[in-house]
């Protein structure tokens, strides 16, 4: 049997080494909420990093990006109430009024009964570890000896295309959909390029000859990524308040979250040329 290429068999530890991160993170008893997003993160590097195969995992692929979905989502709702509460902690400063104190008292109160109730449905995240157990076994299984630093190479390059179609898309429609498809990709790729020099590095492969290019590029993604993702956890903040907070109260929380808004800019995100193979 032939030799698998030192990439793929570096990729493919490294998706390995994911799935158990997710699984040891869900473990974390002491702080769950920090464990429930490191699992989040590692689910996400594992999604992007199978993108890379996508040419060769072909048909096995879809199921697993599915699990790999269905777990995260699965979480979402006691992440997005915890980062509710970091939101307002940051933007009431060391020195919190009265109003922002009964307002993170109360998404203090939401973020807890939403774990809790987690934890009693999934005791110790038990069943969610079990799951990706069986979705390691499962990429373990892949064809990972066919992939060639041409695929990897092809599938970097068609993400690099799918920001920029949601860059125009943003350009052309700014919603919050269309905001969040391309911060989704944007991290994506981010994801991929810092996967890839990894994993170069790990099978002692020598730097790309446009290694300095991705890092730029990963940079500028990861900014994009973090301005975006801070419009969206204010934005999220904003709703969920006029939600749960007394009417006497919300409408002065509401303006210090709009007028913060307003410092975050999405950058102008110029598209680079366009990533080719060795």
């Amino acid at each position: 049997m032939p030799t698998a290429p030192k990439l793929a068999t570096a990729l493919a530890t490294f998706a390995a080494s994911e799935c158990r991160r997710a699984i040891r993170s869900l473990g974390d008893s002491k702080q769950p909420h920090k464990g429930i997003h490191e699992a989040r993160k590692a689910l996400r590097r594992l999604k992007s990093l199978l993108r890379l195969g996508a040419t060769v995992f072909d048909d096995a692929l879809p199921p697993l990006e599915i699990a790999i979905d269905r777990l995260a989502v699965s979480l979402s709702s006691v992440r997005d109430a915890h980062v509710a509460v970091l939101t307002a902690r940051l933007l009431a400063g060391a020195d919190p009024s009265d109003g922002w104190k009964h307002a993170i008292d109360a998404l203090e109160l939401r973020s807890e009964g939403r774990l809790t109730a987690a934890l009693i449905k999934d005791p110790r995240f038990l069943e969610r570890r079990k799951r990706i157990r069986e979705l390691a076994h499962a990429i373990a299984a892949l064809p990972w000896r066919k992939l060639s630093r041409h695929a990897v190479e092809h599938a970097l390059a068609n993400s690099e295309k799918r920001v920029a179609k949601a860059r125009k898309r943003m350009r052309t429609s700014a919603t919050t959909a269309n905001l969040h498809r391309w911060r989704r990709r944007a991290r994506r790729l981010r994801m991929q390029l810092e996967l890839i020099r990894k994993a170069r590095k790990a099978a002692g492969m020598t730097a790309s000859h446009h290694a300095e290019r991705d890092k730029a590029l990963a940079r500028t993604m990861s900014a994009l990524s973090d301005t975006i993702g801070s419009k969206q956890d204010l934005r999220a903040l904003r709703k969920t308040l006029r939600t749960i907070v007394d009417p006497d109260t919300m409408p002065a929380l509401i303006v210090e979250i709009t007028h913060e808004l307003k410092k975050h800019r999405t950058p102008t995100i110029e598209s680079p040329p366009q990533h080719q193979g060795e």
